[in-house]
C-alpha cells in the first residue's frame, strides 16, 4: 500500500497545474492517477493543436455556473505569467486569444511535465472508490491497488470528449460521498437547424452577429464569424450560445443573424438603393452580390418571394425594405445542439459545497478543480484558463497545509 501527501485524480490541464504548483512549493510524494496511457492528451487537441491557453480579457463575467470564480481568478492572475515562470512564453492574436509562442500544444504539455519530474505518474489506472478514514484518504483502483493520501485533488473532467478519458463516470465517487453535483451537459458546440434552410448555405462563412431568442425574448447576442454546415450553424459566436439551450424547450428557440450589425437599418436600405442604381441592368442576385455572397442572396430573395433572375430595376421600395430587414434579422429555428462536437461541458460539483480554495467544505483535504466544478465559460481560452487557475489554487492551498 503506497502512501502519498497528495494524489491527483485526473492528469488533464487542471490536474497538471495543481501538480506543478504543489511541486514548486516543496511538496514531496505526489502521484497523478490517469485512466489513459498518458497524461495531458486533451491539452494536445485544444486550439486545433495550438492550445488556446487563455485570453487577455479574463473576468468573472466570462464564467457561469453555481461557483463564484472571483477569488480563484484574482489570486491566480495571468496565465502568461504562470507559464513564463515555467519557461514558456506566449503570444496574443488579434482577438485576444493567448497561445504558446511556438503555437504548438506539445510545448504546453512538455513544459508542465518538465516541472513534474518528481511526480509519480500512474497511467492506465481507473479509480473506482474514494473514502476518508482516520483523517486520511483511501483510493482504490480497478487494478486492486490501494493508496493512501492526506490530500486529494479531484480533476477528472466532465462528460464530453470521451476519447480523452472524460466521460463523467468518475463523478460517481463524489456522489457516493453525498457531494451535490449539477448534472452535466455539452456546451460550446454548433446549433442544429432546419436542413431546408441550410443546404444552400453549406460551406459559407460570414461575419455578423448572432442572437439567441426564446419566444422572441433576447437571451444573448454574440459577434464574430458564422459558419453554415448542412445541418447546423457554427462558429465561436454560436458556440457561446449553446449553454443557454434547454432541450426541454427546443421549440421556443430561434437564432437571429444580423449580417450588417455595424449599420443602422436606414443605412443598409441606402446601400441597397445605391447597388440598384449602379447595377440597374443586372438581375437581383447580381445586384446583391455587391454586399453579400451569392448563395446568401439567393436565400434572402427566395424568403421574400423575389425571383433571383428578376431585373433589379423592378424592385419596389417595399421589397428593398424587406430585403434589408431580412439581412439584419435572418431567423433560423433551433432543433438542438451538436453534442458530438462539444468542446466542453457545464455542470459539476455545486458551488455551495466548495470554499474559496476549492476544498469541499464537508471533507478536509479534498479539492475539486477544472470541469469537475460547476463552472463553464465562453469560447476563446476562458475554459482552459479556469483549468490552470483552479489547479493552481488547489495545489497552492494544499501545499500551504503541509507547513
Amino acid at each position: 500500500m503506497n502512501e502519498y501527501f497528495l494524489v491527483i485524480i485526473g492528469g488533464g490541464a487542471s490536474g497538471l497545474a495543481s501538480a506543478v504548483t504543489a511541486c514548486s512549493m516543496g511538496v514531496k510524494k505526489i502521484a497523478i492517477l490517469e485512466r489513459l496511457p498518458r497524461v495531458g492528451k486533451k491539452i494536445l487537441a485544444t486550439g486545433n493543436g495550438r492550445c488556446n491557453l487563455s485570453h487577455e480579457n479574463i473576468s468573472p463575467e466570462n464564467y457561469f455556473g453555481s461557483y463564484d470564480t472571483s477569488h480563484v481568478l484574482a489570486n491566480f492572475g495571468k496565465a502568461e505569467n504562470f507559464f513564463e515562470n515555467l519557461g514558456l512564453y506566449c503570444r496574443t492574436d488579434e482577438q485576444g486569444r493567448i497561445y504558446p509562442y511556438s503555437m504548438t500544444a506539445n510545448a504546453v504539455l512538455d513544459t508542465l511535465r518538465m516541472h513534474c519530474r518528481q511526480v509519480t505518474e500512474i497511467c492506465n489506472t481507473c479509480v473506482i472508490e474514494l473514502y476518508q478514514k482516520n483523517h486520511k484518504w483511501h483510493i482504490l483502483t480497478e487494478n486492486q491497488e490501494h493508496m493512501i493520501a492526506k490530500n486529494i485533488i479531484f480533476s477528472a473532467g466532465g462528460t464530453v470528449a470521451t476519447k480523452f478519458g472524460t466521460d463523467g463516470t468518475a463523478w460517481d465517487m463524489l456522489r457516493k460521498l453525498q457531494i451535490p453535483i449539477v448534472e452535466s451537459k455539452p456546451i460550446l458546440c454548433p446549433l442544429r437547424s432546419d436542413r431546408n434552410n441550410l443546404q444552400i448555405l453549406k460551406g459559407i462563412r460570414v461575419k455578423g452577429s448572432v442572437t439567441l431568442l426564446e419566444k422572441n425574448k433576447i437571451l444573448r447576442t454574440e459577434t464574430g464569424e458564422i459558419q453554415f454546415t448542412e445541418q447546423a450553424i457554427s462558429g465561436i459566436c454560436v458556440f457561446n450560445l449553446a449553454s443557454l439551450i434547454s432541450k426541454e424547450k427546443l421549440t421556443d428557440y430561434e437564432i437571429a443573424i444580423n449580417l450588417f450589425p455595424e449599420l443602422e437599418n436606414s443605412e443598409l436600405i441606402a446601400r441597397l438603393y445605391s447597388c440598384q442604381a449602379v447595377r440597374y441592368d443586372s438581375d437581383c442576385e447580381n445586384m446583391l452580390s455587391g454586399l453579400i455572397q451569392k448563395a446568401i442572396a439567393r436565400v434572402i430573395l427566395k424568403k421574400n418571394n423575389i425571383l433571383s433572375t428578376m431585373p433589379c430595376c423592378q424592385l419596389t421600395g417595399q421589397q428593398i425594405r424587406q430585403i434589408a430587414k431580412l439581412l439584419q434579422d435572418f431567423r433560423f429555428s433551433v432543433l438542438g445542439i451538436v453534442s458530438a462536437q462539444a468542446q466542453a461541458c457545464s455542470g459539476g460539483v455545486h458551488g455551495k459545497a466548495l470554499d474559496e480554495n476549492l476544498q469541499v467544505k464537508n471533507y478536509s483535504g479534498l479539492y475539486i478543480t477544472g470541469e469537475a466544478v460547476d463552472v463553464h465559460a465562453d469560447c476563446g481560452g476562458y475554459q482552459l484558463h479556469w483549468a490552470w487557475a483552479s489547479g493552481y489554487i488547489a495545489g497552492k492551498h494544499c501545499a500551504e497545509m503541509q507547513k
